[in-house]
């Protein structure tokens, strides 16, 4: 891998310094009690324990969320706070769906590009556990469960463009693409392996915060990949969203809680503080497709963003393509044609689960350590979003 040289770099280069997440706990589980601004602000803590970097010398904070409702007035500054940054560095929320902790690393870049800032913390946060219920405000007295509505549906599984829930848009795209029960059934079986086996042979711990429960439990290992599933079992599960449908809860990925976080520097940044990125983010790509057609956007912000890197498929060592359906996944890996040996490694959202604000940000972050243990250089992430779109990154290793 030829060696990288700031210097001999555009100053408006964009680095990535350290990448952190929580490992991923389902829904009402191990991180059931904490909030998502808290889950956040673990990642924070601990980013600038291992970045040496203090904290005054962060210009601002972004961070992605999804279901935000209870979570209180911009829960990317609570966070902060919680992640120990002092009180003069000011924090914004964005919600970009499934993308929103991609997108902010995005918009992060763009501040450094723009000059605006030096060091970025950016990122997304999430917790399925605390999505509260919603009331109407019509609601009669006498209340009735038709009266409440899920915000975790609501806010952030439902299409409202297309009156969908995106389990029936995955479908969708099944029945348009031919993609069979089998299929889907069998990608998000080696999903499973494959986080199983990275989780045995201990490829993920550099990349996961610890999350103490209590006195007697920290939280370290995603809680959700399967050591006991078989393809029997995943064939025997009904379909989740449509009468003789394929897709099921065993081929989906489930939403979950989590959060994700990156330090962003300037070229002047890392000379001046000394720091030593493990990543150059190259190009990046934001695009929108039709509603209905959402889990076609990766497709598009590849190969969006590879045309902005003058990169090819085959100059890209590994992909991280987010698995909100393994539908979706199929159709990306076959319309980009990216081999089997390159793409979610280390197994991908249906075997870990889903935090919604934080997916994006979680599989840039899985990608960053995922070149550096396997000595590889370029590397691009991709995520569907709700409402038709999709965001992607590629990146260069520098470690």
């Amino acid at each position: 891998m030829t060696k990288h040289s700031i210097d001999s770099h555009s100053p408006n280069e964009i680095y990535i310094v350290e990448a952190l997440r929580t490992a991923i706990g389902g829904t009402n589980k191990a991180l059931k009690d904490f909030s998502a601004v808290q889950l956040g602000g673990f990642v924070i803590k601990e980013i600038l324990r291992q970045s040496s970097v203090p904290g005054d010398l962060v210009n601002q904070v972004i961070l992605g969320n999804t279901v935000s409702a209870g979570l209180g007035q911009n829960p990317a500054r609570h966070a902060a706070i919680l992640g120990n940054l002092p009180d003069s560095v000011p924090a914004l929320t964005i919600n970009h769906v499934c993308g929103s902790g991609l997108q902010a690393v995005i918009l992060a870049g763009q501040a450094i590009i723009c000059q605006e800032s030096d060091l970025v913390m950016a990122g997304g946060f999430e917790s399925a556990s605390r999505s509260p219920k919603i009331l109407k405000k019509d609601a009669s007295e006498k209340r009735e469960d038709s009266d409440f509505s899920d915000s975790l549906i609501h806010d952030g599984l439902w299409c409202h463009i297309t009156g969908k829930h995106m389990g029936e848009l995955a479908e969708y795209l099944a029945e348009k693409n031919h993609i069979s029960r089998e299929e889907q059934d069998k990608y998000a079986y080696q999903s499973h392996l494959k986080a199983c086996e990275a989780q045995e042979l201990n490829q993920l711990a550099k990349e996961i915060v610890t999350v103490r429960i209590n006195e007697d439990q920290i939280f370290t290992k995603d809680e959700r990949p399967r050591r006991n599933i078989s393809l029997e079992r995943l064939s025997q599960l009904p379909a989740a969203f449509k009468d003789g449908g394929t897709v099921t809860a065993g081929n989906s990925c489930i939403p979950s809680d989590g959060a994700a976080v990156f330090l962003l520097a300037s070229a002047q940044a890392v000379k001046k503080f000394k720091l030593k990125p493990k990543a150059r983010v190259i190009a990046h790509a934001s695009i929108a497709v039709e509603p209905k057609l959402t889990f076609t956007g990766s497709i598009i912000s590849t190969e969006e963003c590879l045309k902005k890197a003058k990169l090819k498929i085959s100059d890209v060592d590994l992909f991280e393509i987010s698995e909100a359906f393994a539908v979706q996944a199929i159709v990306t890996q076959q319309a980009l044609k990216i081999p089997e040996e390159k793409m979610n490694i280390f197994g991908g959202d249906v075997a870990l689960g889903h935090p919604l604000g934080a997916a994006g940000a979680r599989i840039l972050v899985t990608l960053v350590h995922a070149l550096e243990n396997q000595k590889k250089k370029t590397g691009l992430a991709t995520v569907c979003l709700g409402g038709g779109g999709s965001v992607a990154v590629v990146i260069e290793n520098l470690s």
